[in-house]
């Protein structure tokens, strides 16, 4: 049979490979190997450093499907379908498995043990890329949050972003960053709140009593983000997602491994205030690990 899917992935990086220009590249990849492409799965902007990506999920759930309709999968290089060698390998394991052919176009054809070798080795090249980058970016992040200013991300509720030019230049525009400035509308309830909760009220007393007119599972992440309240830039909180899933399963690190660079912008409540919040929370996460746990 010469029916082909493609699997077309872009990453952040504005330097990457466009959908586009993938798509035109695996067709004509198409037409040289007699490939009829009768489906397409692209994931766009989507990191390759796990496999949590929607067009991935839906091929693989295809790949199984017995209806399917192609059998071979179109692929620009390797880094497209992972940058973990494990999750390639068992991409290419269950396609494998399946009577399915699944095809880079940066790899010239060759013989199955040549082939072995030249997968392996880009695969080997796609991780290391990935940690190098993630490396990079961390320092350059890190470095950003020592200034004082935002790692990214938005404003939290009570805050407004305020963008400070660098001078820098990239493809042609302006390299900015970010400092919190406080949003003059939303702040004062914000602070009434976090006031509340540093008095051990509980959650939905305060909202009530308050009035607040946002949803209630909002506010929980206010209450975990009470050094920022206080006037600190918090980095480092939440931990590394693997898998669809967190390491160590806990959604969020230790706060001995949080990066707190301190007094950085106007603070809505005390120091105080803040650490008595964060105990609740503390205290909280320790009673539902304690309660999950078997005896």
């Amino acid at each position: 049979m010469n029916r082909a899917t493609l699997y077309l992935r872009s990453s952040k990086d504005r330097s990457d490979v466009s959908i586009d220009a993938q798509r035109r590249a695996l067709h004509e990849l198409a037409v040289t190997r007699g490939l009829v492409v009768v489906d397409e799965f692209a994931d766009a902007v989507e990191s390759g450093k796990d496999e949590d990506r929607p067009a991935f999920q839906r091929l693989i759930a295809a790949l199984k499907a017995p209806a399917r309709a192609w059998e071979h999968v179109l692929v620009l290089d390797t880094s497209r379908v992972a940058r973990r060698r494990l999750i390639a390998m068992m991409f290419e394991t269950d396609c494998a498995k399946r009577g399915v052919r699944l095809v880079y176009k940066s790899l010239p054809e060759s013989d199955p043990a040549t082939d072995m070798v030249l997968r392996s080795v880009l695969q080997a090249f796609d991780e290391y890329h990935s940690l190098i980058s993630r490396a990079k970016g961390l320092a350059g992040m890190a470095e950003n949050v020592s200034q004082g200013w935002r790692a990214g991300g938005r404003a939290p509720r009570g805050y407004l972003l305020e963008y400070h030019a660098t001078g820098a230049i990239r493809e042609g525009q302006p390299v900015t960053k970010s400092k919190l400035v406080v949003d003059d509308t939303t702040a004062p309830l914000v602070a009434a709140y976090l006031r509340l909760r540093a008095q051990g009220v509980a959650r939905a007393v305060a909202i009530e009593r308050l009035q607040m007119p946002w949803p209630a599972s909002s506010t929980h992440s206010m209450d975990w983000q009470a050094l920022t309240y206080a006037g600190h830039t918090v980095w480092g909180m939440h931990a590394e997602r693997q898998a669809g899933g967190t390491t160590a399963g806990e959604k969020r690190r230790p706060r001995a491994q949080w990066k707190i660079q301190r007094a950085t912008h106007e603070a809505l409540i005390t120091q105080g205030e803040a650490e008595a919040i964060l105990r609740q929370q503390e205290l909280a996460t320790q009673g539902r690990r304690q309660r999950a746990s078997p005896l």
